[in-house]
């Protein structure tokens, strides 16, 4: 037996649920800036997304024409809530991808005014139509012939059509105009759910038209056409969690790898100096984490300051570079060198450490930049044999000893 999709609650819980979540992550940007337009429109859009396919699910609306007493009520509550829904979607668009303008407020308006009089429509026509017979899934089809009740059917087929066929197009104009990475996947996110929203209304009126040239195509409104709702809703709902979190995710995913990434070299200051606490209970994120490993890596390298050599460094640069490596490479080994150097003097002997200091003056004692501590630990990590091999000839040249 086959699993029926647009009967099941299933089915309108997947969508509903993720609905909720992106409402729910935007919640506390709104709470912090509620008059931001864009904001506003788009807690209504899911907001009106999640309750719209809460109901949906036929023991659902069953239940909302018992509690009403009125058969059919869950219909128009329905498709009322669409509508808004399909006016919510165009603010947005508007909103988002125009700056603040008169031209901008005049479009928003005619936009909530041109659906508030379909609302008004279809609860008139509702009103005046027979719809004595409750039908929790094949409504559209089975009142197609019905007065009143057929103009309440296409009242919402028409404002969602005409909804999905604009924000298409102005989405189709906005994606070429974007750059940021995240907000583009939305933008394609949003783009599909249209398209399928397009499939949904021409698969329900081409039932309903089958309806009045005599033919029965009821099966394309009761079983083709909502699966392509619920995938709609779902890619509307990933759209906002993509657009909200993705970059959250990206960042986080950015200051883990730079946490990785200077581990060699933090592990090579442990051995400098004592390792820090770890950052444990709320606050432990990856921001923190990786401001501590920089810290450790930076209470080294003061306590190394007295040894390290901005000449030893360059001299290092100039020979790794003539041995072949890249400039950013070569940069990374020197550095690293130099800090193995430091490492070695801070543990030898006195006398070995009195040697290491030249008596002119000469040299000039330097920190590395935070913005080369990747780089030296890129080449701790992978030019092990080439740093040791430059450090022995440094410590050759500089006649340092040989526990250095």
């Amino acid at each position: 037996m086959r699993w029926d999709i647009s009967g099941s609650l299933t089915g309108y819980a997947v969508p509903a649920a993720l609905l909720a979540v992106a409402f729910v992550i935007k919640l506390p940007l709104l709470r912090r800036a509620w008059q931001d337009p864009i904001l506003r429109a788009t807690a209504l859009l899911l907001g009106i997304g999640t309750v719209v396919f809460a109901s949906l699910p036929p023991a659902n609306l069953h239940r909302i024409n018992r509690l009403v007493g009125i058969p059919n009520f869950a219909s128009m509550w329905v498709y009322s809530l669409l509508t808004a829904y399909c006016g919510a979607c165009l603010w947005l668009i508007i909103t988002w991808r125009e700056p603040p303008s008169a031209a901008r407020r005049r479009r928003t308006r005619l936009v909530w005014m041109a659906y508030a009089v379909i609302i008004v429509g279809l609860w008139t026509t509702f009103l005046l139509g027979d719809h004595h017979a409750e039908r929790l899934r094949d409504l559209d089809t089975y009142y197609a012939d019905t007065p009143w009740m057929r103009e309440f059917v296409l009242l919402y087929l028409l404002a969602h059509l005409v909804s999905a066929l604009v924000a298409a197009g102005l989405l189709w104009a906005w994606y070429r105009e974007l750059e940021d990475t995240w907000l583009r996947r939305a933008v394609i996110f949003l783009q599909e759910a249209y398209a399928l929203g397009l499939v949904f209304d021409i698969a329900k009126l081409a039932a309903i038209g089958a309806r009045w040239s005599g033919r029965d195509w009821d099966w394309l409104s009761t079983y083709v056409a909502p699966p392509f709702a619920i995938v709609e809703a779902v890619l509307v709902a990933v759209a906002f969690i993509a657009g909200q979190a993705g970059p959250l995710l990206a960042e986080r995913r950015r200051l883990v790898r730079a946490h990785r990434r200077l581990k060699p070299l933090w592990q090579t200051m442990l051995t400098v100096t004592a390792p820090a606490a770890p950052a444990t209970g709320r606050v432990s994120g990856a921001a923190l984490r990786l401001e501590l490993r920089r810290a450790a890596i930076n209470d080294g390298l003061l306590k190394l300051a007295p040894h390290l050599c901005a000449v030893r460094r360059e001299r290092l640069r100039q020979v790794t570079a003539a041995a072949g490596y890249p400039e950013s490479v070569a940069r990374g080994i020197a550095a690293a060198v130099d800090i193995r150097i430091a490492a070695g003097m801070l543990h030898a002997p006195p006398d070995d450490r009195d040697r290491a200091l030249p008596a002119d003056g000469r040299w000039r004692f330097v920190c590395v930049p935070d913005s080369e501590l990747e780089s030296v630990a890129h080449a701790l990590k992978f030019h092990a044999p080439a740093v040791e091999r430059f450090r022995r000839q440094a410590v050759a040249t500089e006649g340092l000893g040989s526990r250095v």
